[in-house]
């Protein structure tokens, strides 16, 4: 990342209000459907991971650094407020002709690495920090109105966050009544499947991610939380997996002595389009010591979708269409 100076960031914004400004006279946009309900609800103050923030007025330009977080945004149909993304990470959903595709917006960036001149040339309203990211909120955030919208999988009542998640979004850009109806039909969705789960025994699980060909293992408290929190499924031993990102190793052997009756599968090269990994998940798993276990032999391998998994994990539209997933294949 190239890091500017407050100096340069404030020509940079001037250089961009300069160029507004340019050829004499200007035309006021017709109001859209965002600004027009967004109407008298700002000032807005919104609770984040990263604490409190008031937003003054109506965001008109928004660089969003989490795809949870645009795929929200999108969901909460204030798509057009957008101006910049890293467009390398930007999921196939988003990227149609159904409506914006962002990855044709100003590049400012990797979800890990934001660049901040890029940012400034643009002088957002508002910045969307989100997990890979979260780390650069306090430099923003001294320059720009800046939100985290990071949803920390190491806490109790993970997707309950993910779903209110939605509403503090919504908020923040001046669409608070759609994100209410988005956030009441995920917390009705997860209600609909934990009652699901109640009424019969799911048995164990195993999340696993393949990466280069190894195999880690994750838990409850990590970003595949909503298989057990949600779907009723039991951790397939105690303390199974460390905490964080990375998960714990596993070997084969340790697969087939858990022995799962589910075993959930996140393909990480897949996910970030890593073709020199030479093997699929599938490759990796298809061994005589997962084929052991109880979840091969009775067909509950489940393949998750890589990009909306371990790339997006979150967002409005994602994390109704993960329920989905699981649901679908744990029927």
């Amino acid at each position: 990342m190239r890091k500017l100076s407050l100096g340069a960031i404030a020509v940079a914004a001037s250089l961009a209000l300069a160029a507004c400004g340019s050829g004499g006279t200007t035309s006021e946009p017709e109001p859209t459907e965002t600004t027009t309900e967004a109407a008298g609800a700002f000032p807005a103050t919104v609770t984040h991971n990263a604490g409190e923030t008031t937003i003054e007025a109506q965001p008109k330009s928004v660089v969003v650094l989490d795809m949870a977080a645009l795929d929200t945004i999108d969901a909460l149909g204030a798509g057009e407020l957008v101006t910049g993304v890293p467009t390398k990470s930007v999921p196939t959903w988003l990227k149609d002709d159904q409506g914006v595709d962002y990855s044709t917006l100003e590049n400012v960036g990797t979800l890990k690495e934001p660049d901040v001149e890029a940012i400034a040339k643009l002088n957002p309203d508002l910045v969307v920090v989100g997990a890979r990211s979260a780390k650069f909120y306090d430099e923003l955030s001294k320059n720009f109105t800046t939100i985290d919208a990071s949803v920390p999988w190491d806490k109790e009542g993970y997707s309950q966050r993910a779903a209110e998640s939605v509403q503090m979004l919504a908020t923040a850009v001046g669409k608070a009544e759609r994100g209410e109806e988005l956030k009441d039909d995920l917390l009705a969705k997860i209600a609909e499947y934990k009652a699901e789960a109640e009424k019969s025994e799911r048995g164990t699980a195993m999340v696993l991610m393949t990466n280069g060909g190894e195999v880690s293992m994750h838990g409850p408290k990590s970003r595949w939380a909503p298989i057990y929190d949600v779907f009723g499924f039991k951790p397939v031993a105690e303390g199974e997996a460390e905490e964080g990102h990375k998960g714990q190793k596993i070997s084969f052997e340790t697969v087939r002595e858990l022995a799962p009756d589910y075993i959930f599968v996140i393909d990480r090269d897949a996910a970030i389009g890593n073709t020199e990994a030479g093997t699929t998940a599938q490759q990796v798993l298809d061994n005589d010591l997962v084929n052991e276990t109880p979840a091969a032999k009775n067909g509950h391998i489940v393949y998750l979708s890589p990009e909306r998994w371990y790339v997006v994990m979150t967002g409005a539209s994602n994390f109704m269409a993960e329920l989905d997933e699981v649901a679908a294949a744990t029927k």
